[in-house]
């Protein structure tokens, strides 16, 4: 079904005036579908036969709920995407602003699809949907029972794979675990094909009602502390393209018990997790010139030193135990869209016995402003009080996805952190070019700076930008030094 037959359905969904939800009202699935209705939305009734296509290069403005069948989506969407009583399929080229969330089916993703708020599958819960000459009646059904107690996700159990210049392919394995209703175990084991190391991994999730749960998570790992920056995907596909890798990286023993409690509320639409947890972390050093003999493959910059070749700063080995709180907040009120996650650490445990206080935050501003156009600011921050912290809690700044005009990829580090990234986007519907759709012009601020106990000179970095489809080149200069920078990259990225 085309884009044509999908806005014919949503008209006829309009036309029926309303959408009555029929649910229990604490259930996290009623929740999402009346926040939804509550916004500014689109309702399509999808064809349980078939499969509801939001096709590649067209944009909708505003929340979509689909409704009664499967949903394969390669549009632009600047809202969140709900599919009811079916499976949620990205294609390539879908960029969608808040969540993908599939209630009564999966979510089943793409490599060149971007979701920027995330994604969720309630399997066991979906509404049965009903027309008729007065409305929509979505009628909720539990269907919790009757999930398999094992699943082997994605490839037979086979999860989607990383790539970095430190592990090389990070291959994961492990079926998915339902004993009962209310506890779901998810034990890994993943092969690091440039370590040579196999990596045993388990987590464990117990539903408590409908707002809390108790997560009990234990693995041996590669970690890092950039993942801001990009994400996996887009890491692993610039890592083995490029050569450029924007994480440092450290390996660790690591074990943690977390409590979280989720609230929502309709109108505004307001979200809101709380955390509290402890962890447990054995630390070492990794991918310095003394611990790697070679470097993972690359088809470009495999012999760059400031690429691929570089190493990771040490840390100082040992164990670091912690308590950890923290909040993920989401709120809309018609077209405004802000998002921010705080996690506050405070060890009584560390390497070298230091005594500090870290927090980190990451918060983002979404509105439209005239027309088309619309406004985006992105901050992320870490501060810390007391003793210096071990290197394994430092944070990196510079190159790729952060400040492009600092030439030494991560240069800027420490325990302090402040990053400002602002973009002003100008869509250009009258230039439509087939199956890439119409571009986007932006002028983009960045500016930043980290250190150690303290912040040095902030960098500075401005310019416009032109991005088509899933490619975006920009044009950066720095106002204080002159230097500048011609850049192409992927435009899911950051």
């Amino acid at each position: 079904m085309g884009l044509l037959a999908a806005l014919a359905v949503a008209a006829r969904a309009h036309a029926q005036h309303t959408v009555h939800v029929d649910g229990p009202a604490g259930s996290r699935a009623t929740t999402i579908v009346r926040g939804a209705l509550a916004i500014d939305h689109e309702v399509m009734l999808a064809d349980s036969t078939g499969r509801l296509v939001l096709p590649r290069g067209t944009e909708i403005r505003r929340t979509v709920l689909i409704l009664g069948g499967d949903a394969s989506i390669g549009a632009s969407v600047r809202g969140d995407v709900i599919v009811v009583g079916g499976d949620a399929f990205l294609r390539p080229g879908a960029m969608i602003d808040g969540r993908l969330i599939a209630i009564g089916g999966g979510v089943y993703g793409s490599t060149l699809a971007s979701v920027k708020g995330g994604t969720e599958s309630l399997r066991d819960h979906t509404f049965d949907v009903t027309p008729s000459a007065t409305g929509i009646r979505l009628a909720h059904r539990y269907t919790g029972a009757r999930d398999p107690w094992l699943e082997l996700p994605v490839l037979e159990g086979l999860r989607i794979p990383a790539y970095d210049r430190v592990d090389g392919a990070s291959i994961a394995w492990g079926p998915v675990l339902r004993p009962t209703t209310r506890w779901v175990v998810d034990p890994t084991i993943v092969y690091r094909s440039h370590l040579g190391d196999w990596d045993p991994g388990i987590n464990a999730i117990f539903q408590l009602g409908d707002r809390y749960t108790l997560a009990l998570d234990g693995r041996r790992g590669t970690f890092t502390n950039d993942a801001w920056i990009h994400s996996s995907i887009i890491n692993s596909v610039n890592t083995l393209v490029r050569g450029s890798d924007t994480r440092n990286y450290y390996r660790a023993d690591r074990g943690e018990l977390e409590v979280r409690r989720f609230d929502e509320w309709v109108q505004p639409k307001v979200e809101l997790e709380r955390f509290a947890a402890v962890t447990v972390e054995r630390a070492w050093s990794v991918g310095a010139t003394d611990t790697l003999g070679g470097r993972p493959w690359a088809a470009l910059g495999r012999d760059d030193a400031e690429r691929l070749r570089r190493p990771n700063p040490r840390i100082a080995h040992g164990r670091m135990s912690s308590a950890v709180v923290g909040a993920v907040a989401r709120y809309q009120v018609t077209d405004v869209r802000m998002s921010a996650t705080t996690k506050v650490e405070v060890p009584f445990e560390s390497p070298g016995d230091e005594r500090f206080a870290q927090l980190t935050f990451d918060g983002t501003v979404q509105f439209p402003t005239f027309g088309l156009q619309r406004f985006r600011f992105d901050l992320h921050a870490v501060v810390t009080v007391g003793d210096t912290a071990p290197p394994q809690r430092f944070a990196y700044l510079g190159g790729s996805g952060t400040l492009p005009i600092v030439d030494e990829p991560l240069s800027m580090g420490g325990d302090q952190l402040l990053h400002l990234d602002s973009r002003y986007e100008i869509p250009i519907p009258r230039v439509k070019l087939p199956f890439v759709g119409s571009p986007t012009f932006a002028i983009r601020h960045r500016i930043g700076s980290a250190g150690v106990q303290d912040l040095p000179r902030f960098i500075q970095n401005v310019g416009p930008s032109l991005t088509l489809s899933f490619v975006r080149v920009e044009y950066l200069i720095d106002p204080a030094t002159g230097d500048d920078r011609f850049k192409v990259g992927l435009s899911f990225a950051r």
